[in-house]
């Protein structure tokens, strides 16, 4: 039989602890029974909820791209300029950007004007826009570039976005030019971009983050590799001499691919003649330029947001210095806050069977039959 003994000490316990508990229940249950006052502190913490501030893909304001063609097909090679439209807020997103490049690809494609020995080119500054990678709504809807920038703190500027954002610019500009060259098997001059002081090491572009920034044009194979000449512009407008250095005017600019060699010339350089003097004497078959004008913009005593300045003092002025016969250069339209860019695409075959874009509202392809 088990022991049922417990110690008297442990009944006496039991019997207390038992008591108190009894007690309080009931004082707990008396409402006339005073209880002291205990107030929490109120919280000081706010619970505000996350907007998602980010832009919505905007809608294509046009239904086709035009094709002009200057010539006919001898099996020699081809330009084809690119004229872009490409409204600021595609190129928050590197696919919606990627989107509007290949678009005229696509294009060009479609109505069979590629073969092995044409060359692609886009306008001026198309991969500079790619500053506005990842941007949000309340920096995109500002009606001023400056607006946009206070945004992001009171002593921020454009100069500081581009180095913010480089390596991004450059990972997706060459990314997306690289893989349609390759997709659609034509060498690409991809406009340019703003960037601190590319260089190229063993068929790679190579930053320097704390490098001066430079407009600069890079070519593509048609197997989507990187290609010289990297062409950091010479000749500036005011607006980039705000931000930028002018490149080496000894620098090369001419561009071999495969049949062809043509002279690269980036937008306001063309009014430069001892830019053509340096390629006196050298193979060439053509000129190719991407640029680009804007309100107000000037060189010396010219207006450059007439495109008669362009097609008068420019390239067609001085081609004949040299020994190539074709020429090609790629303007873009649209806006960039306050900013607007106007300008028209034109091309000059055997010095005188000239084509200029009929229209600038919607994207236009360019062709010259070399």
């Amino acid at each position: 039989m088990h022991n049922l003994y417990v110690p008297p000490y442990k009944i006496t316990l039991f019997l207390i602890s038992f008591g108190i508990t009894y007690f309080s229940a009931q004082v707990l249950n008396d409402k006339s029974f005073p209880m002291p006052d205990f107030k929490l502190p109120e919280s000081k913490i706010e619970i505000s909820e996350e907007i998602d501030n980010s832009i919505q893909k905007p809608e294509v304001p046009w239904t086709e791209v035009k094709i002009q063609t200057n010539g006919i097909d001898r099996k020699y090679g081809n330009l084809v300029g690119f004229h872009t439209t490409i409204p600021p807020e595609f190129f928050v997103k590197e696919e919606w950007w990627k989107e509007r490049i290949e678009e005229l690809l696509l294009a060009g494609k479609n109505a069979n004007i590629y073969d092995r020995k044409t060359i692609v080119i886009f306008p001026e500054h198309i991969g500079s826009g790619l500053v506005l990678l990842d941007e949000k709504e309340n920096f995109m809807s500002q009606n001023s570039l400056a607006k946009a920038l206070s945004k992001k703190g009171d002593s921020f500027d454009l100069k500081k976005l581009f180095y913010q954002k480089s390596e991004r610019m450059l990972d997706v500009y060459i990314r997306t030019f690289s893989e349609l060259a390759k997709q659609y098997k034509v060498p690409i001059l991809g406009g340019s971009i703003i960037l601190p002081n590319p260089k190229m090491v063993r068929g790679s572009i190579v930053l320097d983050p704390n490098g001066p920034l430079y407009n600069v044009s890079i070519p593509f194979s048609a197997d989507g590799k990187v290609m010289d000449p990297l062409l950091k512009k010479t000749s500036l407008s005011d607006l980039e001499k705000e931000i930028l250095e002018p490149g080496d005017t000894n620098q090369d600019r001419v561009w071999v691919v495969p049949g062809w060699k043509v002279a690269i010339f980036i937008g306001q350089e063309v009014f430069v003649e001892n830019l053509y003097d340096r390629l006196k004497g050298r193979p060439l078959d053509g000129i190719v330029s991407p640029a680009i004008a804007y309100e107000d913009m000037v060189f010396g005593d010219k207006n450059l947001n007439d495109p008669n300045i362009w097609q008068n003092d420019g390239i067609p002025k001085f081609i004949k210095t040299t020994k190539a016969q074709d020429l090609v250069q790629v303007f873009s339209n649209g806006s960039m806050f306050e900013r607007r860019y106007d300008g028209k695409t034109f091309n000059l075959r055997d010095f005188i069977h000239f084509d200029r874009a009929s229209s600038t509202d919607a994207p236009v392809i360019l062709n010259l039959y070399f």
